[in-house]
């Protein structure tokens, strides 16, 4: 693994929790960076609760094998919208509510197992986008949502994700992708666009590898 540094302002606003108020999209992210941005993002700072997701390949397999099961599009954007709600709310109750915690880990598990039928039975009665808000509201706590994304490529997921960012929640949505979007649109056919719904930075110019140092000398 390579040394990273990442300049200090940008450390101190964009990976500090509570600090940013707009959602935020970084592409090309190094490994090492993202590594880093989910550690520190995962203190709660300014009395704001992180929710933190991150999505690998293993995840969006799994989430595949649960789409072949799907008899149409509308399924699987469904489906698309519930699982990632889930991993928001797991995010959100683990230190709130044990039980709830416990429950929506277990309808994590259905996913991980391609269990259809315990999905769509869990899909009637589970949370929804806009509980995420609701819940926090009525929780008095404040929120903000990093999403970590490595090596994802499946249209149907990140369309689902930038519901979120079209939606313009009340609370900061922060997005790290070491590649770039797939989609920069969502499941209702918006187009997120910068600045309109969320700001970028380069991450070049922010952080420095190991390997750049190396390509430097």
């Amino acid at each position: 693994m390579n040394n990273i540094a990442i300049e200090e302002n940008f450390k101190n606003y964009y990976l500090t929790c509570g600090q940013t108020y707009d959602n935020f999209i970084f592409e090309q992210c190094p490994i090492e960076f993202m590594d880093v941005a989910q550690m520190l993002l995962s203190k709660s700072e300014n009395n704001v609760k992180p929710c933190n997701i991150k999505i690998c390949r293993k995840q969006q397999s799994e989430l595949e094998n649960v789409f072949l099961n799907c008899g149409n599009d509308y399924q699987k954007n469904a489906l698309a919208r519930y699982y990632i709600t889930i991993l928001i709310m797991v995010e959100f109750f683990k230190d709130i509510d044990n039980k709830v915690f416990k429950s929506l880990k277990e309808q994590i598990e259905c996913f991980i197992n391609n269990d259809f039928e315990k999905i769509k039975q869990n899909y009637i009665v589970g949370y929804m986008p806009y509980d995420v808000a609701r819940i926090s509201k009525k929780a008095g706590q404040k929120i903000e949502l990093n999403i970590f994304l490595i090596d994802i490529d499946n249209k149907d997921l990140q369309q689902a994700i930038n519901n979120f960012i079209s939606s313009r929640e009340p609370y900061s949505i922060k997005l790290f992708t070491n590649n770039q979007l797939t989609t920069h649109y969502d499941q209702n056919g918006n187009l997120i666009q910068c600045p309109h719904d969320y700001m970028t930075r380069n991450i070049s110019k922010f952080v420095t590898t190991e390997k750049d140092y190396e390509q430097e000398m």
